[in-house]
């Protein structure tokens, strides 16, 4: 498996596993506009041609986990891992102290495996997505030790 940048050619493949994984999948110019963001890391995981996973990142100060998915027939294999590392990377590179991301409060198994990785939820958006579910906003230090912080607040 090799992790790089995403290009224009890898979007129909990237389109099809959005689809695949989310309700209210993001569109596609809103990936090829993320491909030429000059202070953004937008990455495939890809394996034979195939695209296994993605994410999409931004910021400098404060980086922004925006997106990252992984096809089902892959999830536990160590791609995910491999695509948020490269994201840390990205944060490393850009200076960041911090990173953060959203993720739906029902999403009980992507909570947990942002928490394995030092992220730790600080605060609850009510209703942040478009069927009105809350989302849980978690944050992790870029360097250092993970934050303690246990709970999200309200």
């Amino acid at each position: 498996m090799t992790i790089r940048p995403m290009t224009e050619a890898d979007l129909d493949q990237v389109m099809e596993l959005e689809r695949a994984v989310f309700l209210h999948p993001w569109r596609r110019s809103f990936f090829l506009s993320d491909i030429n963001r000059p202070q953004g890391s937008t990455i495939v995981a890809v394996e034979d041609g195939f695209v296994l996973g993605y994410a999409v990142a931004w910021g400098t100060e404060e980086t922004h986990l925006a997106n990252l998915a992984v096809s089902e027939s892959e999830r536990g294999k160590g791609v995910g891992s491999k695509l948020l590392a490269e994201v840390v990377a990205f944060a490393q590179r850009s200076k960041a102290e911090s990173m953060y991301l959203e993720v739906r409060v029902s999403n009980t198994i992507a909570r947990k495996f942002y928490a394995n990785r030092g992220f730790v939820p600080t605060f609850l958006r009510k209703g942040y997505y478009e069927n009105g579910e809350d989302a849980v906003i978690m944050e992790r230090e870029v360097e250092g030790e993970p934050q303690t912080k246990s709970e999200a607040r309200g």
